[in-house]
C-alpha cells in the first residue's frame, strides 16, 4: 500500500518529470507570479552571484554620480566654487568630481558649493551617499554572513557488500570540503518511487531508508552513510529493476552544526535510478602519511571499482 506521507513536494507524478532536488541540493520547482529580483530586492542581491553583485554596487555608485553630476551641470557649473571650467566636457568632469566627493563624505575643500539650488542638491545627495553606503554594507554583511553547508557527495550511490558475505547495503559518501568544524551531522534519506492508484493515476510513493548511523558527533573527513539492504527495506520488498520502472530517486538531507556561524546548516542532493550502481564498493580515499595524519583526498571520494 501507499505511504501517503510526503516531503511536501505532493504525490501527483507525471511521465516527463524531471528529479525533486537537483544535484546542488535546489528544488526542481518552477513558481509563477513569486516574489523575485527588484520586488524581493534584500533576497535577490543576497543570493546573485558575486560577479553580478559587484558589477551592480559600482555600477550603481557610478550610476548616481553621473545623475548628481548632470543636475550641478544643468544648474551651472559657475555654483561651484573652485571648479576648473572652460569647455563642456571640462566643466561636467568638475561637476562629476565634486559629485563623488559629496555622495561620498569626503569633501577635499577644492570644490563648495554656493546658492540655494546647488546647497540643497548637495545636502540630498549627501543623503543619498550615506544611505546607499549603509544599504551596500548591510548587504555585504548578509552575504559573508549567510550561513551554508558546502559539501562534496559521490556522484553514485552503491550497492555494495555488507556484513555478512550474503548482506548488502546501499550506501553513498559526503565530506565537508571547507575547512571547518561540524558537529552534530545528521543524514535522513528517502526513496521515491512512482506507482499507480486504484483510479489509473500515476501518484508518488515516499519510503524512509534507516541507516546504519544517523548522525555522528564530529565530522571532521569523510563519512560513508549506509543504509543496510534488510527484509524491511524498500530494496529487499522490490527488485532493483522494478524499482528502476519506478521511476526511483533517492533524497538526502543532511543537517549540521557549524562551528563558524555557531548555527544549523543544511544540505541536499539526490540520486536518480541510473546513478545507482550495483555491485560497486569504493575506493579507499583516506591514508596516514609519513607523519601519522590522516590525508582525505576530496576528489576521490567517489571513485569506486565494480565487483
Amino acid at each position: 500500500m501507499a505511504n501517503k506521507k510526503d516531503l511536501g513536494l505532493g504525490d501527483n507524478y507525471q511521465e516527463n518529470e524531471k528529479r525533486l532536488f537537483n544535484k546542488d541540493g535546489s528544488f526542481n520547482v518552477k513558481k509563477i507570479g513569486v516574489l523575485k529580483g527588484v520586488r524581493d530586492i534584500y533576497i535577490h542581491l543576497t543570493e546573485i552571484s558575486w560577479t553580478k553583485f559587484i558589477f551592480i554596487l559600482f555600477g550603481s555608485y557610478f550610476f548616481l554620480n553621473l545623475v548628481f553630476a548632470f543636475i550641478y551641470f544643468t544648474i551651472g557649473v559657475e555654483y561651484l566654487m573652485g571648479a576648473k571650467t572652460g569647455s563642456s566636457m571640462q566643466d561636467f568632469m568638475s561637476c562629476l568630481y565634486f559629485s563623488s566627493q559629496t555622495f561620498t563624505t569626503v569633501g577635499y575643500g577644492t570644490i563648495s558649493p554656493t546658492g540655494i539650488p546647488v546647497n540643497l542638491i548637495a545636502s540630498i545627495e549627501a543623503m543619498v551617499g550615506l544611505l546607499s553606503f549603509s544599504l551596500a554594507t548591510g548587504l555585504l554583511f548578509g552575504r559573508f554572513a549567510k550561513p551554508n553547508l558546502k559539501l562534496k557527495f559521490s556522484e553514485n550511490i552503491l550497492i555494495s557488500p555488507y556484513g555478512k558475505s550474503t548482506d548488502t547495503a546501499l550506501m553513498f559518501r559526503v565530506t565537508n570540503r571547507r575547512d571547518t568544524v561540524l558537529l552534530e551531522t545528521s543524514a535522513q534519506v528517502i526513496a521515491t518511487t512512482s506507482y499507480q492508484d486504484k483510479d489509473g493515476k500515476m501518484k508518488r510513493d515516499y519510503s524512509r531508508l534507516e541507516l546504519e548511523i544517523k548522525e555522528i558527533k564530529m565530522f571532521p573527513s569523510l563519512w560513508t552513510v549506509v543504509h543496510p539492504i534488510d527484509e524491511e527495506s524498500l530494496f529487499a520488498k522490490h527488485s532493483f529493476q522494478e524499482l528502476l520502472n519506478r521511476n526511483l530517486e533517492i533524497l538526502v538531507m543532511i543537517k549540521s552544526h557549524d562551528e563558524s556561524y555557531g548555527r544549523a546548516v543544511y544540505a541536499r542532493t539526490s540520486y536518480k535510478g541510473n546513478e545507482v550502481i550495483e555491485n560497486a564498493k569504493f575506493k579507499t580515499s583516506s591514508l596516514l602519511n609519513t607523519e601519522g595524519e590522516l590525508t582525505l583526498d576530496i576528489d576521490t571520494i567517489g571513485e569506486f571499482n565494480k565487483l
